[in-house]
Order: C-alpha cells, then structure tokens, then sequence
C-alpha cells in the first residue's frame, strides 16, 4: 500500500506510509486556488497547526508547505482514541514558469494558511500603443 492515499474525518488525506511514532501521520491538507489578474491564490486548511510552526519553500520550482499540530490530551488525561491528532501537514505544487517565486506572501489567520503568488512580470499581458506615422 505504499503511497496509497486513504481518507479520514474532515475529507483531510492520510498518507500511512509515511506515519512514524514521534510525528504522528501526514495529512494531505485541501488545498482551494484562485486565480485573478496578475494573482493566484492559494487557501490550505491547517487547522489547529500553530503559525509559528508553519514552513513556506520554494526549491526548481517546487512550492513546499509543512506545518505540524501538537494535540496533547488534557492534563491528567491520556489518549485512548483520536480521530484527528498530532502529525504533519505536507503539500507540494509544482511553479509555472509565469509565477515569481521571490514574490510570494504566506498569511495563516484561523486555520487556513493563505499564500499569494505573484504572476511574474513576463507574463502579465502587455497593451502596445500604435503610434501615428
């Protein structure tokens, strides 16, 4: 079953095989994009990840997003089943050519992790001005 994506509660993909004992398992955060004029917008549910845990990188083009949740039980209480719990939140996407990869802004406000990218200046349609002879 090697790299077999399974669904959980809350329509969040679990990858298994990449579940070890310290981490938890990975979940395939959803992912909606937008796009508008010279913008593409990108909103990745993370709940109860903390921002701080956040890791935003672009690497040949590839977009990374990693963010952990830490769900400890209540204090006193120990863990006896979880539906939803500790692990990773990992996504990649692939970067056209026509997106600036120095140009992205990453802004994470009630779960959802909201990147901004900017459409590169290459790629943005040009209005030529004909001139009178």
């Amino acid at each position: 079953m090697a790299n077999e994506v399974k669904k959980t509660s809350g329509d969040v993909a679990r990858t298994d095989d990449r579940q070890n004992d310290q981490t938890g398992p990975t979940f395939r955060p959803a992912t909606d994009i937008f796009e508008k004029d010279d913008v593409v917008t990108l909103a990745i549910d993370m709940p109860g990840v903390d921002p701080g845990s956040v890791d935003v990188s672009v690497e040949n083009r590839s977009l990374t997003v990693r963010g952990t949740i830490d769900a400890p039980a209540p204090e006193g209480y120990r863990r006896i089943y979880a539906e939803y719990g500790p692990g990773t939140f990992e996504r990649a996407f692939s970067l056209p050519d026509t997106i600036d990869a120095d140009g992205i802004e990453a802004n994470h406000k009630n779960g959802v992790l909201t990147l901004t990218l900017k459409k590169s200046e290459a790629a943005k349609p040009k209005q030529i001005k004909v001139k009178a002879a």
